[in-house]
């Protein structure tokens, strides 16, 4: 029985004629493609994808520095999908999947990273200060609202509310502290007071001012009461300045208080005349009172100490003294006459100690104040009663 399955092949039968043969004259039949596997498909879109995605790469770059780009998300999703003729052979999926791993995947910071890292740390920090600020603020609010709030219950809590003893070791406790811790006042460094001594007729002008029949002058008293006064001072601490009848540094001249040392006349009057005058500005009103208490220092002391009665008398020449014009008007001053040339000689002459001591007394009771020291008036002797 012939086999049908197949047809007779026209080039091998021996009663075939090739130049009769109408199917050689037509044209060959065109070869099919031959079929791509999708495996095979699917691996070369892999290659074709990653080519475009991934920079290219210099020679002998180091493994460590190779980028790596990740395929987008829905990079899965344009692929087709597999035939049902792809070979599932195990040879082949091998291969496959060893040409789908992808290289070592190496991370590079960019710029931007660097930046993002940065802004983070930053932002933490902030949140660590604002935390730690945020701690501190309450915990002055809660002292304010505490404080606040004794206050008000201080205020506002009636006495009848605290029991007896407690109000007793309060009020011991608030004395104690008032005692304690009042200040005080300190006083001010003798150094830094400065005093101011004219020596009555001093000066390059050479004016002896009252003259005694033996040559006894009064420039010469004068100088030597004045320069006892301002050792003494000046041993205390004071500065203490010795200045001449018309000395420069007069003008405007600034001082805790300015003294004029001056000796009265040595004219005969048929009659034995004593005492000492002492007198104050007469036409500034600005200290005047304090110009008064100096005057009432130095009367006193001097008094006390050389026994000399202070007289009336007082001239124009002494309350309108040319000194109490230049200086400062702020400067306490007083000029005062020690005593009579021609009465009061011997004291003049042989107990200048005692002059001085008693113009230094009154300056320090002026100077240096204290409890029950406030100088009191003296009585005066009159040019019409005479002692």
């Amino acid at each position: 029985m012939p086999d049908n399955r197949y047809p007779p092949d026209p080039y091998n039968d021996p009663h075939h004629d090739p130049d009769n043969d109408p199917a050689a004259e037509a044209d060959p039949p065109e070869e099919a493609p031959e079929a791509v596997p999708a495996s095979v498909a699917f691996m070369e879109m892999m290659r074709q994808a990653a080519a475009r995605t991934t920079p290219q790469i210099a020679p002998n770059t180091p493994v460590d520095q190779t980028p790596y780009v990740d395929l987008p998300p829905d990079f899965s999703a344009r692929l087709p999908p597999e035939s049902a003729d792809a070979d599932d052979s195990p040879a082949f999926a091998d291969e496959a999947a060893a040409d789908a791993v992808p290289p070592p995947r190496r991370r590079v910071k960019s710029e931007q990273q660097i930046q993002r890292v940065q802004r983070r740390r930053a932002r933490r920090a902030r949140q660590a200060v604002g935390v730690l600020g945020g701690i501190i603020r309450s915990f002055i609010i809660v002292l304010m609202a505490a404080g606040l709030t004794a206050t008000i219950f201080t205020w506002w809590t009636p006495t009848a509310f605290i029991d007896n003893e407690v109000r007793q070791e309060l009020s011991v406790a608030a004395a104690t502290s008032a005692a304690t811790f009042q200040p005080t006042g300190l006083p001010t460094p003798n150094s830094l007071r400065r005093i101011g001594i004219v020596s009555g007729h001093r000066g390059p002008e050479n004016d002896p001012g009252a003259v005694c029949p033996d040559g006894l002058t009064e420039a010469e008293i004068n100088l030597d009461v004045a320069q006892r006064v301002v050792s003494t001072l000046r041993g205390r601490g004071y500065t203490v300045d010795l200045l001449d009848e018309f000395d420069a540094r007069l003008q405007n001249y600034q001082a805790e208080a300015l003294v004029s040392i001056h000796a009265n006349t040595c004219q005969d009057y048929g009659e034995f005349v004593s005492g000492f005058l002492i007198a104050a500005p007469g036409a500034r009103t600005t200290v005047r009172s304090v110009d008064q208490l100096l005057v009432q220092c130095i009367a006193q002391r001097y008094h006390l100490v050389t026994g000399l009665q202070q007289r009336e008398g007082v001239t124009l020449d002494m309350t309108d003294y040319h000194s109490f014009r230049e200086i400062n008007p702020r400067t306490p001053a007083a000029i005062l006459e020690l005593g009579f040339m021609l009465g009061d000689r011997e004291i003049l002459t042989e107990a200048p100690d005692l002059l001085a001591q008693g113009i230094t007394d009154g300056l320090l009771c002026f100077l240096e104040p204290s409890a029950g020291s406030t100088p009191t008036p003296i009585p005066r002797l009159t040019p019409e009663n005479p002692s």
